[in-house]
């Protein structure tokens, strides 16, 4: 792929993703609740792509293109467990989220934990689990920027500068307005990477398989499920912590806050699923066509899976490249914002500000200094590149899986305060940590499976005994009226 080409079109994105950072200045208050989550004043257009574009990663590009070609139908099967989870919490607790914000104005998604569950303590301890889960998760973005733009420009442009400009661009972005550039940038972004998926598959297809057809039978054991890869207890311990994504991960229900009405969320939900699911089916088609390719000979055996789009882009028309290069980087750049900005309000509202009172330019000046630190954090970690996409972005699902039996508990149960929700926590942290580096599955079940069962028998005996603090009843029943 020529080099110019490649530099002028990530130019032109640069240039294209400030202006609009800039202009959406224009909207930003200056306060600290509007510049963490608009203050409730995003249309259904807002909504829908910044949520979209934060959800939806290098993971997908890179990492489920990957896995699609190496693994075969299963890696749909299992980005449709997330699909499916994903709209049936939203159901459920998008309308008590938002109307929580809207009714005492919480920042952060630990804050409103901190207020149900009775102490400062349980906010901090979400806030440092969330700090240390999602550091993998947001290196990922970056690990596929960088393999993207190496792999697609044959080295022209090295790993290293790639890892840089995609944590520099995505500091600059989230500093500017917080969520409004935030926000603006991920319209922008959605838009690039939708239109993206759209590009590639069909060109893969005139290329390869336009007079014939992709016959999904010339797959083999990759055709069907359970295969080599896809065991049950493979497909049981990915999808678990892919499950509860939407109520575990703090960057998407922070965007929850964002709408400005209740007509606003359920529309946003809505378009949601038609983005989501036709970005899942165009993602994993174009892995699996590209197996069906390496069958027939015209595609290269890729052996290392997260390459798979990376060779693409190489092999591809110019036009094609550039367009890859650029929607990956949008992918990856709208979900590394959105992380940095979600973790460095709850550092400065969980923390800081919990234990330490003080005025709204020393807290927003916290959370600036956690968004310096957690992108040296995240370059450090990308530079590593410890494991596939996939698998580092499984990982921070599943320290974070601890939260999900706090989260839907405080919406349906009145028992239980700070030390139940702490002992969750710590316990199901603990489990997941412990079989994750023994790679022991007791009695057959994976890691994701105990943690999830720990933290919900400890959370439910310990808030057994334990009453839950005055003024619960707000969180009980919360529906999405606006109020």
């Amino acid at each position: 792929m020529d080099q110019i080409s490649v530099y002028v079109s990530i130019l032109i994105y640069l240039g294209v993703g400030s202006a609009i950072a800039f202009f959406s200045k224009k909207y930003l208050k200056k306060d600290f609740k509007d510049f963490y989550t608009a203050s409730g004043r995003f249309g259904t257009l807002l909504a829908t792509l910044s949520y979209a574009a934060t959800t939806y990663s290098a993971f997908m590009f890179i990492g489920l293109v990957g896995l699609a070609y190496t693994t075969g139908v299963g890696a749909l099967g299992f980005e449709l467990v997330y699909f499916v989870g994903t709209l049936l919490l939203l159901y459920f607790i998008a309308p008590r989220y938002w109307n929580l914000h809207k009714r005492y104005g919480y920042v952060s998604p630990a804050e409103i934990l901190s207020a149900r569950y009775g102490g400062r303590e349980v906010g901090a301890a979400v806030t440092v689990l969330a700090l240390i889960s999602l550091i993998p998760y947001a290196s990922s973005q970056v690990i596929g920027v960088a393999m993207a733009a190496e792999g697609a420009s044959g080295g022209a442009i090295p790993y290293v500068p790639a890892v840089i400009i995609a944590i520099i661009v995505a500091l600059i972005w989230s500093l500017i307005a917080g969520m409004w550039s935030v926000g603006w940038t991920d319209v922008f972004q959605g838009l690039i990477m939708l239109f993206t998926g759209f590009l590639m598959v069909l060109w893969v297809y005139s290329w390869g398989y336009e007079g014939r057809g992709f016959d999904f039978t010339s797959l083999g054991s990759l055709s069907y499920v359970p295969n080599p890869y896809w065991s049950f207890s493979t497909f049981l311990n990915m999808t678990i912590p892919w499950f509860f994504f939407a109520v575990t991960n703090p960057q998407v229900v922070q965007r929850l806050f964002s709408p400005k009405d209740s007509k606003t969320l359920k529309s946003m939900i809505i378009w949601f699923g038609a983005y989501g699911l036709l970005f899942t089916v165009l993602v994993t088609l174009l892995g699996l066509m590209l197996r069906g390719l390496t069958v027939n000979g015209l595609f290269p055996l890729v052996s290392y899976r997260d390459s798979v789009t990376p060779t693409l882009l190489g092999m591809a028309p110019l036009w094609i490249g550039v367009f890859g290069i650029v929607a990956v980087l949008a992918a990856s750049v709208s979900t590394i914002d959105g992380i940095l900005l979600t973790l460095s309000s709850m550092a400065a509202r969980d923390i800081y500000e919990s234990y330490r009172p003080g005025s709204t330019r020393l807290k927003l000046l916290v959370g600036r200094a956690t968004l310096g630190v957690l992108a040296l954090a995240c370059t450090a970690f990308a530079l590593a590149r410890p494991g596939f996409i996939v698998d580092l972005a499984v990982l921070s699902s599943s320290l974070l899986l601890p939260q999900a039996p706090i989260v839907l508990g405080m919406f349906v149960w009145k028992r239980g305060g700070r030390a139940s929700a702490i002992l969750t926590l710590i316990s199901g942290f603990s489990v997941a940590i412990a079989l994750y580096f023994t790679k022991m599955t007791p009695l057959g079940l994976p890691m994701n499976a105990w943690t999830i069962i720990v933290s919900t028998v400890v959370y439910t005996l310990t808030a057994s005994f334990e009453r839950g603090p005055e003024g619960i009843e707000v969180f009980l029943g919360v529906g999405g009226e606006e109020v």
